[in-house]
């Protein structure tokens, strides 16, 4: 506390002229405070100057009472965006007003614990009191580690994902990493997060049109909570990768990297060099980069040849041309799409070359979808499931050749490993217009494949390759 010694306000005494400026702004807050809870010196960056000045931005909305989109913010780990949202921020706003009411949440208990409790460890620090005096008295009935209140009915409520937050209402709900960011998440978990925060959270908001909710974490999956805010809603959305990207949000903060880097000093390229061995290329993309996989690609990289138009090989150049199908029938958009990828192969000395001719993906409800196969190139490779058997057996009774197809090979993951390695050697072509959809597609694009939306369209493709490169006895 040696800064203190004079007053930065007339008529003040140090300790309450700097407690002044840190009610006035947060990231002045932040500073002075870090101390009440890390051990640590703090390593500034000014990326935590930009996250605690929106963070302050967010908070005069809601004083003024005006509606605001709900804000999500993408930053790597080691980046201190726990302390400045889930553990400072409570303890400012409590400054500018200690009648607001917090729920924090995090993927476990223990760690959404954790935050709260720092946040009480700053009220109560002697430090806290030198700057604002005895403005926080904390209500002797309700002080605990998961839920405490203060004597101006202000309120800190803890929960984890999936966890109970029944009866209570936040003006301000934190989120902290929903999804451990260090264990690979399966469907279950995805669904249990999203539905947790997209569901249970959004409905415990005190007003619905003023309270807000911030979200942290880092990318995992296209269908992780994270992704389905940026797919459904409006948002104040920071993204900010630890090496310099596209991805960079606001697009104006790029120019504040240096070298590349978010942060010169806590994450420096030969950390991130570690990290990206450390980590794998998933790892890396979803933690570091703030992408669900890999720019280059992850189990696919962008190894297709492209043809233009006109002149990729007619239907008569192509040997064992037709259409393999990952079929579903429904119209709803949560669930599978009908994919199919129509192709054929030239078969020369040197190995048999795979040339994908069309691609394409739909949801519609059953005989839509025989009317929509139908006009696609025969024969019709299906692969042998319920909606797979009933699609041949209505197309084969209308004159359409249709063959079901045995798939082999473990889940669809070990077969789209097993199909890459024509790729690879790149003995697979494709129609050059259809490239940025099978790299990119928002819903069905390979790059992120196996942490996109849905896979329906990388099964077809993968079922077309294997049947073309495969021996047949394999697959039907």
């Amino acid at each position: 506390m040696e800064r203190l010694k004079r007053s930065p306000l007339p008529g003040l005494s140090p300790e309450r002229a700097t407690g002044e400026l840190c009610r006035r702004r947060f990231y002045r807050f932040f500073i002075e405070m870090w101390e009440t809870i890390e051990a640590v010196e703090l390593i500034d960056n000014w990326h935590i100057r930009y996250i605690c000045d929106q963070l302050q931005e967010v908070y005069e909305i809601w004083e003024a009472g005006n509606a605001q989109d709900d804000v999500l913010i993408n930053v790597p780990p080691g980046s201190s965006k726990s302390t400045i949202v889930t553990q400072l921020f409570p303890a400012w706003l409590w400054v500018r007003n200690p009648s607001i009411r917090i729920i924090s949440s995090s993927y476990a208990a223990d760690l959404a614990t954790a935050h709260a409790v720092k946040t009480r460890d700053c009220l109560k620090s002697d430090k806290f009191r030198a700057l604002f005096g005895d403005m926080i008295e904390f209500k002797d009935d309700t002080d605990g580690k998961t839920h405490y209140k203060n004597t101006a009915k202000g309120e800190r409520f803890v929960t984890s994902t999936g966890g109970r937050v029944t009866g209570m209402h936040g003006d301000f709900i934190l989120i902290d990493d929903p999804i451990n960011p260090e264990q690979a998440a399966g469907d279950a978990e995805l669904k249990k997060a999203t539905r947790f925060v997209t569901r249970t959270l959004a409905t415990r908001k005190t007003d619905k049109r003023r309270s807000v909710t911030v979200m942290v974490m880092q990318r995992l999956h296209e269908a992780d909570p994270a992704g389905e805010w940026l797919k459904k809603k409006s948002l104040r959305h920071i993204c900010l990768p630890g090496e310099l990207s596209d991805g960079v949000k606001p697009a104006d903060m790029k120019g504040n990297y240096q070298d590349g880097l978010l942060d010169t000093r806590r994450l420096p390229r030969e950390a991130l060099d570690k990290l990206r061995v450390d980590l794998g290329s998933y790892g890396y993309a979803g933690q570091i980069q703030q992408r669900p996989a890999p720019e280059e690609g992850g189990i696919w990289k962008k190894w297709f040849i492209p043809i233009p138009d006109m002149a990729f090989p007619s239907p008569e150049q192509l040997e064992d041309y037709g259409t393999d199908w990952d079929t579903a029938y429904t119209k709803d958009q949560q669930n599978d799409a009908s994919a199919y990828c129509t192709s054929g192969v030239k078969r020369l000395k040197e190995g048999q070359q795979v040339f994908i001719d069309k691609l394409g993906f739909g949801r519609m409800e059953f005989p839509e979808l025989v009317r929509y196969m139908k006009l696609r190139p025969a024969p019709h490779y299906i692969e042998a499931k319920a909606s797979g058997k009933s699609a041949k057996q209505t197309l084969t009774a209308n004159g359409i050749v249709a063959i079901e197809v045995q798939v082999m090979g473990g889940d669809k993951i070990a077969r789209t490993k097993m199909a890459t390695p024509p790729v690879e050697a790149g003995l697979v072509f494709i129609r050059e217009s259809l490239l940025d959809m099978l790299y990119n597609d928002p819903e069905q694009g390979l790059l992120v494949f196996p942490n996109g939306l849905h896979d329906d369209m990388n099964d077809a493709i993968v079922q077309a390759i294997q049947r073309h490169t495969q021996p047949q006895k394999e697959w039907w």
